[in-house]
């Protein structure tokens, strides 16, 4: 391992770990505190809101990040730059939002607004951290994630000590935080003129990134609403989400292993041998990970749930042991998915994660009212073993060429 990826790592490591451990604490917290019947709420809030900001973000994130790592973009001096098409696009979804919330039962209005109102900085700080891991500015995309995660929990955290705090109070919260992490130093790439100016050349990517972004939250959260939806327990959804919280905190600490591998192959575009040699080095890897941290949950996870969440969730520690079952292919389809973006095969990825997102919501409605929770577990599993083989079999078939609209963006 390099010296240079070796720093970028460790302080990619360092961030993720520091925001696993303060997310995973605020998490726990929230549980305690608003109960399974509230804490289901605010994680069906949260799932609503996270889904809408696929829309806010439209795929300018993974844009910027790959843009900047290796221009293949044809040079426009005409065009805007990326990221003030991005802002104005997000000001634009925003308003959207905002707008189509009283169409949600009376209940969920006010959490649901404060929470479209987060998400729009959220994605603000998005769009900074892919413009600094696009330039290799690790370290300090390190830094302002850890900062962004700080000011989030000191203002939930603030939030928390009001009388009865709810939904509500924790989404405003969070939206307190993140605009104080965004006026900081480390927002100043966020201080540019909104545009709006469609063009083909940037909107044709986000539209693929916008679906694979799109169809892969909803394979993600759609289990949640589901459940939320098909059954009478609300605390059957607050158990499922303390369950699934461990999943993410597994896929929270590959992430950044999987963004570097991204630079990585992105850089080496233009020798297929060297591609090649990495994507199998990386895959190894996450296949190794995968292994390891699913042998590790089935044999720590109940203490941790236990530990974290209180014995108020005892019901949830079953259906951790099936979710763990959907690592051994979400770690390695990390990799998969990370390849076809790095060579502009796109297009592939997001027509196989929209089959998947119909896949899970079909197996979803069929599975939750005959085993609820348990069902929608396996109906995860099934999903990511499903979605693992389709992008498996784009490399059988089409190799480790890059897309033909890439090609033809190299060679202008």
């Amino acid at each position: 391992m390099s010296r240079a990826l070796a720093k970028a790592l460790t302080s990619q490591w360092a961030a993720t770990l520091y925001a696993a451990a303060v997310s995973v604490g605020l998490t726990f917290l929230l549980g305690r505190v608003l109960g399974p019947a509230q804490f289901g709420q605010y994680s069906y809030i949260l799932t609503v809101a996270s889904i809408f900001a696929i829309l806010q973000d439209g795929g300018f994130s993974t844009l910027i990040f790959r843009e900047t790592a290796k221009a293949a973009l044809t040079a426009n001096t005409d065009r805007p730059p990326l990221m003030s098409l991005a802002l104005g696009h997000l000001g634009a979804t925003t308003l959207l939002g905002l707008a189509l919330v009283p169409l949600f039962p009376d209940a969920d209005n006010l959490p649901l607004g404060a929470a479209v109102a987060y998400y729009a900085l959220f994605t603000a700080a998005a769009l900074v951290s892919s413009s600094l891991k696009g330039h290799n500015n690790f370290a300090a995309e390190g830094l302002w994630r850890a900062l962004s995660r700080t000011a989030t929990a000191l203002g939930v955290g603030i939030a928390l000590l009001f009388p009865s705090p709810g939904p509500t109070a924790v989404f405003l919260g969070f939206l307190a935080g993140q605009a104080v992490a965004c006026i900081t130093p480390y927002g100043r790439a966020l201080r540019v003129r909104p545009r709006l100016a469609p063009t083909r050349e940037v909107y044709a990517p986000c539209l693929a990134f916008l679906c694979i972004s799109a169809a892969t939250t909803i394979y993600f959260r759609c289990d949640i609403i589901l459940l939320r939806l098909l059954t009478d327990d609300p605390a059957a959804v607050g158990n499922y989400a303390a369950a699934y919280r461990l999943i993410e905190g597994v896929i929270m600490l590959a992430t950044p292993l999987a963004h570097i591998f991204f630079r990585t192959l992105r850089l080496s575009l233009n020798d297929t041998a060297a591609f090649k040699r990495s994507f199998t080095r990386m895959l190894g890897v996450m296949i190794a990970l995968s292994v390891a941290a699913t042998v590790g949950g089935l044999l720590l996870g109940p203490f941790i749930l236990t530990l974290a969440f209180g014995d108020k969730y005892a019901d949830a520690i079953p259906l951790l042991a099936w979710l763990l079952g959907s690592l051994p292919f979400i770690l390695p389809n990390y990799v998969l998915t990370q390849a076809l973006v790095a060579l502009g095969r796109e297009r592939a990825y997001a027509l196989l994660t929209v089959l998947a997102a119909v896949l899970n919501i079909l197996l979803n409605l069929l599975l939750i009212p005959l085993l609820a929770a348990k069902g929608a577990a396996l109906a995860t599993i099934a999903t990511e073993a499903t979605l693992c083989a389709g992008l498996a079999l784009c490399f059988v078939r089409g190799g480790f060429g890059a897309g033909a609209r890439e090609k033809g963006m190299e060679k202008e």
